[in-house]
């Protein structure tokens, strides 16, 4: 019997914003009470990379693949890795704080989530100008590690911590855009994780597929024991 829960945060215009610049806006088209036939709203984002959403290729490379252009199956993952990495500023995650924990995981997982409970700050600045990040030599890494490997998920704004800007710029490229014919790593920012009391068997990644896709909102549900 499957036991599924949500890792994706509801959006709503109270949706923090990498930088504090975006925002969501919600209205309504048409409502019942005032008599109208429907109820339809007008959604508008300011930037398709707000709220939890996934990082396709084409955000950090001019030729790299669209949101479209993936593989379903690669939005679909029955290995999945989970470890806390506790932060309480915008430190960077790097290879030391992995192997502190790395041997908890499976070789052949194909996610891995990174739950620092930095959610707890979501509805304060700290969450866009003080956030962890992930270090550039992190993405090698786990290719050699967890060959497997074809997404990495966490639970604060980006994988670029506000701290370390120049570092995040050259982080996503290692981890979306790598050169030398390595394997791209999918990411997912800003995960709804904090509910996790249990194992997670496995998780389905349900992107918003746009015209030109570099990345969006995605809906995001975990089977678990």
């Amino acid at each position: 019997m499957r036991n599924n829960i949500r890792l994706s945060h509801i959006i709503s215009q109270s949706t923090p914003a990498y930088g504090n610049r975006d925002r969501i806006f919600i209205r309504d088209n048409s409502s019942i009470l005032k008599g109208e036939t429907a109820n339809s709203s007008c959604w508008v984002f300011s930037n398709n990379h707000i709220g939890t959403h996934i990082d396709s290729p084409r955000h950090f490379s001019a030729t790299g693949l669209k949101t479209q252009d993936i593989s379903p199956n690669d939005f679909f993952y029955d290995k999945v890795g989970f470890v806390d990495i506790t932060c309480t500023n915008g430190i960077l995650i790097g290879i030391n704080d992995l192997k502190k924990i790395e041997d908890t995981l499976q070789k052949d997982i194909e996610l891995l989530i990174i739950r620092t409970g930095y959610e707890q700050y979501r509805a304060e600045d700290k969450y866009w100008n003080d956030s962890p990040g992930l270090a550039a030599e992190l993405a090698d890494h786990l290719r050699t590690h967890f060959p497997h490997l074809r997404c990495v998920g966490f639970d604060f704004i980006s994988l670029t911590s506000w701290n370390f800007r120049a570092e995040g710029r050259i982080s996503h490229k290692a981890f979306l855009c790598p050169e030398g014919g390595k394997k791209s790593l999918l990411v997912i920012e800003d995960m709804a994780l904090a509910g996790i009391q249990t194992t997670i068997r496995s998780v389905v990644v349900a992107p918003i597929f746009v015209e030109d896709g570099n990345g969006g909102a995605v809906t995001i549900f975990a089977d678990v024991e």
